[in-house]
């Protein structure tokens, strides 16, 4: 596969960097894994605890280092540890799997069929919303597509070299290393499956199974052993057992959170993939009708790649939307090869299915509709959200006034917005009229583009400014100084990560008597405080205007005048399993 640095690609590129990079490091940390992350950067960053680095110094890290190796990386490269150096791994990984997946459908199909796949997987939902956060998924998916493809083109050559296998095995000993052995699991079951259907078997003694496997052990078994070594029991409990095998296994108390029924990802498949998905049902039957010649159209290999991925996760206890992020770039290159045979007029859009499609744009535009009606209300003084307002869940009517103003404080953006998804849904339905699918397609991106900046640089910012501890933290550390400072019956990874300093948990106080003798500040939750109106000699130095990730109190900074002991009750985590379920 030649990798040429095409027109093509360079523009498909630049619409990535736009959308992924652009603004990255303006939205501070506000929700409950980013900077649990970033505390774990800031561990490697300050501290140089590059094999097993504990958050705030005691806590087992959730996932293995890659991506947070790569943060630091960034972070050293441009000086400071911010929110842009711990989310650009996540960026650049996004464009890479973007490229990866427009090559592959150029080599496959042509030129056409790649950028179309390109712009499909750079424009779903799912995807964005990986590529501009500080998580390790987006980590995990490029490592493993960049395995699922090397696969690929090796088996079409039919011969592959020493050096070749020991790429292949090394991109599984860095997704294993990005999210755990899933990240080798995966690719390999799907090939076994594969070769299986094609009674190719053989095959595999042209990947050098044993000098592969000792370089995969190498790159990936060198650091859980180090880790193990260093992290013990603990470390064996918390990342290797819970993490993978209780994950995938168990339920319940013994399982890692995040159940779901077998049929989850259906749903959500559909929604992480919008708008793209509305395009699955002719999909299937191009395939169908397909289905003695999948091998030779080059279909066979990326649907086992989707079913694999897709059932494997599904069987699992533990299941969450972006875990079947890495089967996003196949199912874009089906589309892609669908798309542009639709368009050379090879294949036909079932007439049901066009009616179906036409009414669904329709209904579309119906909603934006009333979307640009409500934009104009609010510009008019009005509150159409009190509209809904009734028929929503009581978490979501919490949300509601986030958004109250908004269009009177961003007018210039709702304007931009209002024209461009106008011309976009113009241009859709004059494609579905004449049957221009090129047209269609124009203004799905189009329309998909401009809503995620829109939310990304409009909506976020009104929330995560609600939300993030940011400001009260900077503010709060400034104040204290170099007094202490300890987290009282709580924890939070994005107070934790502003401090830019280690916090430790109030039993600490009670163990060193020494520390009672100057003044200490504690954190605790609005609620918390409550308990204390009985004494006086505790004094409130700040609240926060942001109330955390759950949005639902606020996080107040007590002073504790030295020599003063809380009473017994009070004293150290009265609610330890609450605290250590946030800390997580």
């Amino acid at each position: 596969m030649s990798l040429r640095l095409t027109p093509t690609a360079i523009g498909l590129g630049s619409l990535c960097i736009v959308l992924y990079i652009w603004g990255l490091g303006e939205l501070p940390f506000y929700t409950k894994g980013q900077p649990r992350e970033a505390t774990v950067v800031w561990e490697i960053y300050t501290n140089g605890e590059w094999i097993l680095p504990l958050r705030n110094g005691h806590l087992i890290p959730s996932k293995p280092p890659l991506f947070h190796w790569l943060a630091a990386l960034c972070s050293f490269a441009l000086g400071e540890l911010s929110e842009l150096a711990i989310r650009l791994p996540s960026a650049v990984l996004a464009i890479v799997g973007v490229l990866l997946t427009y090559y592959v459908g150029s080599v496959l199909w042509g030129v056409e069929a790649g950028l179309v796949a390109g712009l499909i997987v750079a424009t779903s939902f799912e995807w964005l919303r990986a590529a501009t956060a500080a998580r390790v998924d987006m980590t995990l998916t490029a490592c493993m597509v960049m395995a699922f493809v090397f696969f690929l083109f090796l088996y079409r050559k039919q011969a592959v070299s020493l050096w070749q296998a020991l790429l292949f095995f090394g991109c599984l000993g860095l997704a294993t290393l990005a999210k755990g052995p899933v990240g080798a699991v995966l690719p390999g079951l799907t090939i076994l499956v594969f070769l299986g259907l094609r009674r190719d078997f053989p095959f595999l003694r042209q990947l050098h199974l044993v000098p592969g496997s000792a370089f995969f052990l190498v790159v990936a078994g060198s650091w859980y052993g180090l880790a193990l070594w260093q992290g013990g029991e603990e470390f064996f409990t918390k990342q290797i057992m819970k993490e993978n095998v209780l994950r995938f296994f168990a339920s319940g108390a013994a399982g890692a959170g995040h159940e779901h029924p077998f049929y989850y990802f259906i749903p959500t498949f559909f929604l992480g993939m919008l708008p793209w998905s509305f395009f699955f049902p002719p999909l299937v039957i191009f395939l169908y009708q397909r289905r003695k010649t999948l091998h030779e159209h080059n279909f066979l290999y990326l649907i086992v790649w989707v079913v694999t991925v897709f059932l494997f996760y599904s069987v699992s206890s533990s299941k969450r939307s972006v875990y079947i992020l890495p089967l996003y770039p196949a199912v874009a290159l089906l589309l892609g090869a669908w798309w542009q045979e639709l368009r050379r007029g090879t294949v036909v859009l079932p007439q049901a299915f066009a009616w179906l499609l036409s009414g669904g744009v329709y209904g579309c535009l119906g909603v934006l509709a009333v979307a640009l009606l409500g934009v104009a209300a609010q510009a008019l003084g009005a509150d159409p959200l009190g509209v809904i307002r009734p028929f929503l869940h009581p978490k979501d009517q919490a949300n509601l006034p986030l958004f109250n103003g908004i269009v009177a404080a961003y007018p210039l953006a709702f304007a931009l917005w209002g024209v461009g998804v106008g011309a976009a849904a113009l241009l859709l339905v004059f494609g579905l009229r004449k049957e221009h699918w090129g047209r269609v397609f124009v203004g799905l991106v189009a329309f998909t583009t401009g809503t995620f900046l829109l939310v990304q640089d409009v909506f976020q910012p009104r929330i995560a400014a609600a939300r993030t501890f940011r400001p009260f933290i900077t503010q709060a550390v400034e104040k204290i100084g170099d007094s202490p400072l300890f987290f009282y019956r709580t924890f939070d990874s994005g107070a934790l990560f502003y401090a830019n300093r280690r916090i430790p948990f109030y039993d600490s106080l009670a163990q060193d008597a020494a520390q009672r003798k100057v003044p200490h500040f504690l954190l605790m939750w609005e609620e918390e405080w409550e308990k204390f109106t009985e004494w006086p000699e505790l004094q409130e130095a700040s609240i926060s205007k942001g109330t955390g990730p759950k949005g639902k109190q606020s996080l107040i900074l007590v002073r504790v005048p030295a020599q003063t002991k809380l009473p017994a009750e009070h004293e150290g985590h009265a609610k330890r399993g609450t605290v250590a379920k946030d800390a997580l």
